[in-house]
Formats: C-alpha cells, structure tokens, sequence
C-alpha cells in the first residue's frame, strides 16, 4: 500500500470528506445509541425497582390478613375447647364436633375464596385431624406426613411459617391445584401450653390478581418469580416454574447486593428488580430481557445508519466533484509545466475563472512563464554571442601559436634551400589554418581530425627530425565517428611540446581509438618526462571543477590550454565528457578524451 503521501490529491481529498464524514456519524450514533440504551436502562430499572416494591408490599398486606385469619382461629373458642380436650370425647362426640368445628371453619373463610382449606391437628391426639376443606383429608392422615411438620417445632423467625408452594396434597381426590400454606402454633389461653398447629392453604392463583404491574415499553414480556432465600418459586409468571427451585438465579446473592441491575439466566441478559420482604422472607424479582428494552432502539438505529450510509454516498460524489474540481486544473497546470521543462515555453496554462486561487496561480504561472521566455531568450542570446566570443578566443590563441613555430620551421628551411620542403610545411600550414577557421560549432567525421594531426605531425618532422615517432591505432568502423574540431590535435600538440620536446631520441606518440558502449574514448599517450601524480590529480580536479564562464589564467595553459577544450566538451556536450590524465606506470602521459559516440 502506497504512503499516504504518495496518493493523489483526489484521493486524499474525496477520502478526507468521506473519512471526517463517517466518523462524525458514526461516533455521533454510536453515543445516541449507547445513551438512549443507559437511559432506557436507568428508566427500566427505576420501574422494575418500584414495581417490586409495590408488589411485596401487596402481599405482605394480603399475608398479614391472612395472619389475622389465622389468629381468629387462634382465639376462637371452640377451637381452644376441642384442641385442649381431644381425648374426653366418645365417637359420636367427636362426629359432632367435626361437624361444628368444619361448620364454624367455613364461616370464618368464607370472606376468603382464596383459602382453600384449614387444617387443626391436636398435640395430644395426632392422629385427629379437624378441617374444613373441599375434600376430607386421607383416612388415618396423621401431622406427622406433613412436609413441614419437621420444621415447625424449630422455627423461630416469625410466629408462623409460611409454606412453600406445592400441590395440595392433604386432602383426598385433589386435582393438581397448587397451594401455599400458613402455619402456625396454637397455644392454649391462657396457659400457652400447645396444644395443636394450624395449617392454611392459599390458592396461589390468588397472587395474579396480586401482582399485577405496568411494564415497560410496548413489549409485555418481563418474567416475574415471588422465591424464598432458598430459591423455592412461590409464584411465577410463567406456570412452569411455580412451586419448583429457580436454578441459575442465586437470590441470595441478589439480596445483598443493589435492588437491581443486570443479569444472565439461562444464557440471556435481563435487567432485574428485586424487593425482599421482611416479613415473609420473600423476594419479590421481576426480569426484563434486555434485547426487548434495545430492539426499538437497534431497529431506529439500522434505519440511521441506512439513511447515513445513503448520505455517506453522496457525500463521496460531492467530495469527487469538488476535488476534481479542484485537482483537474492542477493537473493542466502539470502537464504545462512538463512541457516547459521538456522546453517547450509556448504552451500557457488556462486560467478562465481568475476569481479563486486556482485562476490565479494559472495567471501567476502564466506572467512567469512569459518572464522566463523573455529572459531565456536575453540570456541565451547573450550566452550564445558569449560563446563565439570564448571559442574565437581560443581560435586566436592557437592561430598565433602554430604560426610563429611553422614561421621558426620555414625559416630555417629556408636558409637551407629546401624549397620541396617549404612547399610541403606550407601546404600542412594552410591545411592546419583552413581546418581551424572553418565551422567550429560543428563537428567531423575523426577520419578529418586524424588527417590534421597528420598535417601538424609532418610539420613537427621537420623541427624535430627523428626525435620521436607518431603512431595510431583505430578501428576502421570507428573513423566515421563524429567528433568536434580540434579536440584530439591540441593533445598531440601538448605530448609533443610538454611531452618530448626535452627527450633527444626515441620518442613516441600514439592515438588508440575504441568504443565502449555509448561513448568514444580517444588515448593519446606519449614516453616522454610524463606528470608526477599529485599533479595529475591536481589537474584532473581542475577538469571537473571546471567553470565554462570562467577566464582562462596563465597557470591554465600547457601547450594549447587543455582547460580550454574541456570547457569546449562541457559546452557542447554536457559535464559527463571531457578530458582526464589516465595513470602510466611505464612513464610518460596518457590523457583520456571521451566523448558521446555518433556514427556516420
């Protein structure tokens, strides 16, 4: 993946927009939702909170009526009468007072259509069981079956116990219907002796029209559970769990902690409020599944962020018009500008809205380039006039140079009569003389600058007799090769003058000529005095250095100045050519001149 750096103006921009664009909604939602859920959770709590409240209260009021039921049986007369005397009756006695007692129970029920049954069993005779119930108990029914009769004797919390719910199972011919008992101790007046138990059931249909409750939103789904510390399901919502232990909810815990929060039962999150009651050690819990408080809210949120995402579109193609808006005229302006470097100055940039910063950058480019051109074209024909001056300059350096030696040369052929010689040094002369003065900003095939070498080589002949020999080795595919003028003669002209000039015998001068890929290497190497390193270094320094505007100094000249044609090379054909001295072991010089190869 490229930088971001590297990515197109467009890209960045359209990507800008739409990033700034999403994260704005996106976090925007994001908080909208997750606050709406914290506040529909704060609401839902609150309203669990009281509503478990206000339902254990209602059944604390409908218990502590049921313990005033339960205490007028306490006190009521004939019951204190038969429980304190069950032995001193015969059989029709006690047929009669079955009877009594079953008819004065009822009586006392009758405002009650949830009682269902009470139950009276003397401590002295527990084989007696006196009632007054839809259906008689089972022949021989003793308090010794009854489930809670082990726990009476010991529990001590409240002056009654309050049964679980279970089914009715004290009667004879019951038909499932679950009851939750009240019992209690009945002592005799006013001695307190005991002298029996009291055992009532309650319907526990009763607790429906108790418990009812206002929910939360429009989904009535909330789960209520009426248990005792240890789990057992007075009553529940849903049937299925009346009368049975709720696994998964350690109540307990719950008491200890808030009267609501949040929960996981059977692998779903509720919200839960509970109440435990003083009085009847019941907790009164009511859960709220909380995928019923947020499915409003997650349907509200999938149409947001449909909407959104519809926007986020349009958001990208307003973005893509508004940055190509914005970049297509930068990218005219690029391809302008490429034309300028590739030099072409012509071209203009198109500005035709000057009223933003894009027009006016477009006008900006466009008074610069038209600055550029006008200056350029000072410049260049200044530089251009510069150069003729520079190259003719040089021409009048070596003009007057080869004069004055061929003159010194004629001269003392002269004295000697050798008028065939004089003849051919001044035909070499003219040759050297036409050569120079013709063309200078063009160039030769090498085979010309090797017959002028061959001129000035013949010429040299005569003034140092058989003092050195010359020698070129070139390859014939290679003489058609273009080069400038005058750049090979004047280092021959050095290795002769600086090279040998001082040596009496055995010179040699040799040109080697070859190619090497794109470039045209030219060796002139001469045996003679040669140049010690560090001025070899010194010098080949000069030559990279070198300023082509620069004028030449005296310290610059050996033979015909070389600085002067590396600045001709550098001039025309770019600072990567040029001439170097090139290290010879065997003494004398080598200087290396390299120059683009052009084959006819």
């Amino acid at each position: 993946m490229k930088p971001w750096k590297a990515w197109h103006l467009k890209t960045k921009v359209v990507l800008s927009f739409s990033f700034l664009f999403a994260f704005s909604i996106i976090s925007s939602g994001i908080f909208y939702y997750y606050s709406s859920v914290g506040e529909l959770k704060k609401q839902t709590l609150q309203l669990l909170d009281t509503n478990s409240t206000q339902i254990t209260r209602t059944i604390e009021l409908y218990i502590e009526d049921m313990e005033k039921l339960s205490l007028s049986v306490f006190y009521d007369s004939l019951v204190q009468h038969v429980l304190s005397h069950p032995d001193e009756t015969n059989e029709a006695e006690d047929a009669s007072l079955n009877q009594q007692i079953t008819s004065h129970l009822l009586n006392i029920s009758i405002p009650w259509p949830s009682v269902q049954g009470i139950y009276l069993y003397p401590t002295d005779n527990q084989g007696m069981t006196y009632y007054s119930a839809k259906r008689s108990p089972f022949v021989g029914n003793t308090i010794a079956e009854e489930p809670w009769y082990p726990y009476i004797e010991t529990y001590t919390q409240s002056p009654y116990l309050l049964w679980p719910t279970m089914k009715e199972n004290t009667i004879t011919n019951f038909q499932d219907i679950k009851v939750f008992s009240l019992i209690r101790q009945i002592n005799q007046i006013p001695t307190g002796k005991k002298i029996g138990y009291m055992k009532m059931d309650m319907d526990v249909n009763v607790m429906k029209d108790l418990v009812s409750y206002r929910e939360y939103g429009d989904a009535q789904d909330s789960s209520l559970f009426i248990v005792t510390d240890q789990g057992n399901v007075i009553y529940a919502s849903a049937d299925e769990w009346t009368g049975k232990v709720l696994d998964g909810i350690p109540v307990v815990d719950l008491i200890g902690k808030s009267t609501s929060g949040s929960l996981t039962w059977q692998g779903k999150s509720y919200l839960y409020g509970s109440y435990r009651s003083e009085d009847t050690h019941w907790t009164t819990l009511i859960l709220k599944p909380m995928n019923s408080i947020t499915s409003r809210l997650k349907e509200i949120r999938n149409t947001v962020m449909s909407i959104e995402s519809l926007i986020l579109v349009l958001v990208i193609v307003i973005a893509w018009f508004i940055a190509t808006g914005i970049t297509r005229p930068l990218r005219t302006m690029i391809t302008t500008m490429r034309h300028v470097e590739r030099g072409d100055f012509s071209v203009r940039a198109s500005h035709s809205d000057n009223r933003n910063e894009i027009g006016q950058l477009g006008k900006v480019f466009n008074q610069m380039l038209d600055s550029m051109q006008s200056m350029i074209s000072r410049v260049y024909v200044a530089e251009l006039r510069e150069k003729d001056a520079r190259l003719l300059a040089l021409q009048a350096q070596i003009n007057p140079h080869f004069l004055f030696n061929t003159l010194n040369i004629l001269k003392s052929l002269g004295r000697k009569g050798a008028t065939t010689d004089v003849v051919e040094v001044t035909e070499s002369l003219a040759h050297l003389f036409r050569y120079s003065l013709h063309d200078w900003h063009g160039n030769v095939a090498l085979s010309e600058e090797l017959n002028l070498i061959q001129s000035y080589i013949k010429i040299q002949t005569y003034r140092f007799q058989d003092r050195f020999t010359y020698e070129q080795h070139i390859p014939e595919g290679l003489l058609h090769a273009r080069i400038i003028r005058l750049t090979i003669q004047p280092l021959v002209e050095n290795a002769v003058v600086h090279g040998l000039e001082q040596r009496k015998s055995g010179g040699l001068i040799s040109v080697q000529v070859t190619a090497n890929a794109d470039t045209l290497e030219i060796l002139v190497s001469d045996n003679g005095v040669g140049i010690n390193r560090q001025t070899q270094e010194m010098l080949n320094q000069n030559f990279a250095e070198i300023d082509i505007h620069s004028a030449n100094t005296d310290s610059e000249h050996m033979g015909i100045a070389l600085l002067n044609i590396q600045k001709r090379l550098h001039l025309i054909h770019g600072n990567q050519y040029g001439l170097s001295f090139l290290p010879k072991p065997d003494g004398g010089t080598t200087i290396r001149l390299a120059v683009p190869l052009q084959l006819a």
